[in-house]
């Protein structure tokens, strides 16, 4: 019945893993496999299998600190995939902007409107924060502390403001796109404009449902 102790292990250890499903499903099957490879060593000098299992899963640890310290794998490497997205997508909605602005017509722009004062100011503190976020959680995050030590908060919370940051850049666009098409839609081109439009509004709502799964994931890790 070796098997059986090694799934009971294996069932309680799933109880405090947090992450997606092909996350959750690759480490059980990774620990699995390390428990299948102990328990083999365990039978030089124990040639009952069950007894092997059994000493097999006490050598890995209580289920709970097993998990803990894949959890916190998990949120490092969610972290720094995301941040890595959000200092690759920046760049391309600025050169998508930019140039399908200065492609289009030159339409008359009023001198210092207060919206494009207020969308620029909303934009440059997105940018700060996306960039700012993002590398210092990737620093930390592509440390090897990172990797065999305790959970880092930076590396979260430098995801956490890369995607607020890229969601505040998002917004800055969009609306002032809105208010220029509202007010002056010819000085717009509207076939050429609708590559980026449509690049901020898809990146919005990734990154936005990310933030959400993102913040599920630390609420779940902290209560396991």
């Amino acid at each position: 019945m070796a098997a059986a102790v090694l799934q009971r292990y294996s069932d309680r250890l799933a109880q405090h893993l947090v992450g997606p499903h092909s996350r959750r499903s690759a480490i059980l099957e990774e620990v699995m496999d390390g428990l299948e490879c102990a328990t083999e060593g365990n039978l030089a000098d124990c040639p009952d299998r069950e007894a092997a299992a059994r000493r097999a899963v006490a050598e890995w640890g209580p289920p709970g600190e097993v998990a803990r310290a894949y959890n916190d794998a998990t949120l490092r490497l969610s972290a720094n995939r995301l941040s890595l997205l959000a200092v690759y997508v920046l760049p391309l909605l600025a050169f998508s902007w930019a140039y399908a602005l200065l492609s289009g017509p030159k339409g008359p722009w009023v001198h210092h409107p207060p919206m494009l004062i207020l969308g620029l100011s909303i934009a440059t503190i997105g940018v700060v924060l996306c960039l700012g976020g993002a590398f210092s959680g990737l620093w930390r995050g592509s440390k090897v502390r990172a990797a065999v030590g305790p959970r880092d908060d930076v590396i979260t919370l430098g995801a956490l403001a890369a995607i607020v940051g890229m969601l505040c850049v998002v917004g800055a666009l969009v609306m002032l796109l809105l208010n220029r098409g509202i007010t002056h839609p010819e000085s717009l081109d509207w076939p050429l404009i609708s590559v980026p439009a449509t690049l901020s509004t898809l990146s919005g709502a990734y990154f936005f449902l990310s933030l959400r799964r993102f913040v599920a994931i630390i609420r779940a890790a902290r209560s396991a």
